[in-house]
């Protein structure tokens, strides 16, 4: 396909991560069915509370959730199950599971973060469906059995694994999806420009970069957060009188 002096090659033969990138794109994607669109995950009670009332405001909560919680829990979490799925160690999982379920304290970003995972699992596990992956299906079987709780992270993690997709790729597409997640409920609360929601996610990319080379490199001792303010906001979402928001 010409475009000016060069041409755009549309061959996949010498490209053997294309098709893996595209995998990654879906499993991203909005419209990937996971219910992630009906949880803010706290944000909604600091926007009722008046914390959180512009661009900035937000942005400060944002890049401190990233930094404080995402970066050794869920991004973590990812990069701990994308491994243990290479070794086909699911004890490594369940710990990872336990340890999960153990650290997210508010219910309700406890309770989202399994209703999240088992979707998109679910849904995951059809798109494998004529060679379903043993650690797949082994989680998935732990899951039914109530041994594991079937977090979002650690689903994803596998399922990136199986679909033979970069570990760095798919750090940054779990966070970026979850940038995405967050600021499109911003843009419904506080509310903000649509332009605006996108600049932001554009100023947050050298944190999402970041924190994917740590997450990398981490070690289940390093599995942990420390976001007090956030956890008490997400506790006290329960008992707003009206909610947009599941969490």
């Amino acid at each position: 396909m010409p475009l000016g002096n060069h041409t755009i090659p549309m061959s996949t033969e010498n490209h053997p991560n294309h098709d893996s990138l595209l995998a990654l794109f879906q499993l991203i994607d909005t419209f990937f069915p996971t219910g992630a669109f009906a949880h803010s995950f706290g944000l909604e009670t600091y926007v009722q509370e008046g914390i959180v009332t512009n661009r900035t405001t937000f942005e400060e909560l944002l890049r401190s959730t990233l930094h404080h919680g995402m970066r050794n829990m869920d991004a973590t979490a990812v990069a701990l199950a994308y491994k243990a799925a290479q070794a086909s160690d699911i004890e490594q999982i369940v710990i990872l599971d336990t340890r999960l379920t153990a650290l997210k304290l508010p219910r309700e970003s406890r309770e989202g973060s399994i209703k999240i995972g088992k979707q998109f699992l679910r849904n995951a596990l059809r798109l494998f469906i004529e060679s379903r992956p043993e650690t797949l299906e082994a989680y998935e079987q732990r899951i039914r059995s109530g041994e594991c709780a079937g977090h979002h992270s650690i689903a994803y993690g596998l399922v990136t694994a199986v679909a033979s997709i970069d570990l760095p790729l798919a750090l940054l597409g779990y966070l970026h999806a979850y940038v995405v997640s967050q600021v499109s409920a911003a843009v419904r609360l506080i509310p903000l420009g649509a332009t605006e929601g996108q600049l932001i996610i554009q100023s947050i990319r050298p944190d999402l970069l970041e924190i994917a080379v740590f997450a990398q490199k981490a070690e289940m001792e390093d599995l942990g957060c420390f976001t007090p303010g956030l956890d008490i906001r997400s506790m006290q979402h329960e008992r707003l009188y009206s909610r947009l928001f599941i969490s």
